[in-house]
């Protein structure tokens, strides 16, 4: 019985996610892209869309304004580099261990090197299920 409206809230939230997605945010090489068929569209589900479409309904927020406040993390952590990658934090100040640790290597070997969306997933992970309040930027990663 829970499927049926997960299913619904899915096929309202997945448009809109595709039509807010930024062009660099295309499916990485490791991720299997889904395809649903409804009768008259053809239309690809990124799975990582589809966990930050997960994400954002669960903490109650609109996809855009989880991305939002996200960028205000990398904006503290590294100046908005999400591509930046050191020896020891990368990305939106993920220390690599911590990467390693929730699974991001599922996207790339280091954080800078994964999309902004794969990024947030795993900050998402990370966190459980927040975003980090940016009053105190952590230098040393996290």
């Amino acid at each position: 019985m829970r499927r049926i409206p997960f299913a619904l809230l899915m096929g309202l939230f997945i448009p809109l996610v595709l039509l807010t997605q930024p062009a660099g945010a295309a499916a990485s090489k490791t991720e299997k892209v889904v395809r649903v068929a409804p009768p008259d569209v053809d239309v690809v589900i990124n799975p990582t869309v589809r966990a930050l479409v997960v994400d954002a309904v669960s903490v109650g927020v609109t996809v855009r304004k989880l991305r939002a406040e996200w960028q205000n993390v990398a904006n503290c952590e590294v100046g908005g580099n999400w591509s930046m990658t050191g020896p020891r934090y990368s990305g939106i100040g993920f220390s690599n261990g911590t990467w390693n640790a929730y699974g991001g290597t599922r996207f790339a070997p280091l954080a800078g090197q994964a999309s902004a969306l794969q990024q947030i997933v795993i900050g998402m992970r990370v966190t459980g299920g927040w975003v980090p309040d940016q009053n105190g930027c952590n230098p040393g990663g996290w």
